[in-house]
């Protein structure tokens, strides 16, 4: 098992508890109205709660969460097994995941000028991975 494997377990695992984090607060925030909590004093739950916050109906975070359990599973079983043509799969997902954050970040930059930092770090994870996937 080489390093670069096991930085990709610990971000998927970092990975699904933010996104965990960043749906728990947005329920939260409007259920009760308690504003969520943003690192860098942005406005998450405008962001979240945009039109952006969800990608064919489904919330970001949910489909984040799907991603980081997959990818981290996947990793768990590739340090004990070797899967046919699996690994090309998951660095097709990941570069998916990295476009995917490029508009993202887009989003937040451009168009709605506002910025979550839960957001900002699932982006930076998702980058990572994929350089660490060396696609």
């Amino acid at each position: 098992v080489n390093i670069a494997t096991m930085i990709i377990l610990l971000l998927s695992i970092i990975g699904f508890l933010n996104a965990f984090y960043l749906n728990w607060q947005h329920r939260r925030e409007v259920k009760t109205g308690q504003k969520m909590y943003c690192l860098i004093g942005g406005d998450c739950g405008e962001v979240v709660g945009s039109k952006y916050g969800k990608t064919f109906g489904i919330k970001n975070e949910h489909i984040g969460m799907v991603y980081y359990a997959l990818l981290g599973i996947y990793t768990l079983v590739g340090m004990f097994a070797q899967i046919a043509n699996f690994e090309i799969l998951v660095k097709i997902i990941a570069a998916l995941a990295a476009i995917f954050s490029f508009y993202l970040l887009y989003i937040q930059t451009i168009v709605l000028k506002k910025f979550c930092s839960w957001c900002l770090i699932a982006i930076a994870i998702n980058l990572l991975i994929f350089y660490l996937l060396r696609i």
